[in-house]
């Protein structure tokens, strides 16, 4: 059986501007009295949009407040529909050669982001790289990372009617989240060093494999494929 694939989208396959998304959501905090909070320095890399929001909303000595996190929420997907720009955003090298080479492939690909899923799209469809990916997990459900990999499975198993088992999932992303995830699973890590996390700092996660890019993956995957046939 082919495998299936499963990308992150930021630090993996894309970069938004800082000044966009940082300075979106430092707007949106201070619009509701949060101005405690520097959002410029602070590490967002394989966490959810869940877990991110979540953190930001809490002020000191108080508990999550559920409303405020779905209007918050909701603003911050229209300013991010209305602000984001393709200029705003890096698409990293190999990605396009790495879709069309599973797309030649028929290989079921797919999403697993700690991104909202509305979030996911509109950066997607700001630069024109939606279609490939038919199913997916997201993060608006979930404060860990660990419990996407289920829902993306369920997803998979539904669209595509082949009984595909965890170690048939390539989870793909850039920080050791995404291999702790990988691996929580039962599935097949590989770690590319885009994102914030350097080759030696993902190599020393232990992931199935570390690329330096996405540039390597469709040779990387050639190797796996014979391995397991």
């Amino acid at each position: 059986m082919h495998p299936a694939y499963l990308f992150d989208i930021d630090g993996t396959l894309l970069k938004v501007k800082r000044k966009v998304n940082r300075q979106v959501i430092q707007r949106i905090l201070e619009r509701f009295g949060i101005d405690h909070i520097d959002v410029a320095h602070l590490d967002f890399a394989g966490k959810t949009d869940r877990d991110i929001f979540s953190a930001l909303l809490v002020q000191p000595d108080e508990q999550p407040d559920e409303d405020l996190f779905h209007q918050v929420k909701q603003i911050y997907l229209q300013e991010l529909e209305r602000n984001l720009r393709v200029e705003d955003i890096h698409i990293y090298t190999g990605v396009h050669q790495s879709l069309e080479y599973l797309r030649k492939q028929a290989a079921w690909t797919g999403l697993l982001t700690g991104n909202f899923a509305r979030a996911a799209k509109i950066k997607l469809a700001t630069i024109g790289l939606l279609e490939p990916f038919r199913f997916g997990a997201f993060g608006d459900d979930h404060h860990d990372r660990n419990e996407l990999p289920p829902n993306a499975f369920e997803e998979l198993v539904r669209h595509s009617g082949v009984d595909f088992r965890p170690s048939d999932l390539v989870i793909i992303g850039d920080t050791p989240r995404d291999i702790a995830c990988a691996r929580s699973f039962g599935s097949v890590a590989v770690a590319v060093a885009t994102g914030t996390y350097s080759y030696e700092e993902l190599n020393d996660c232990r992931p199935d494999a570390v690329l330096r890019s996405l540039e390597e993956f469709p040779d990387w995957n050639e190797r796996y494929l014979e391995s397991r046939a």
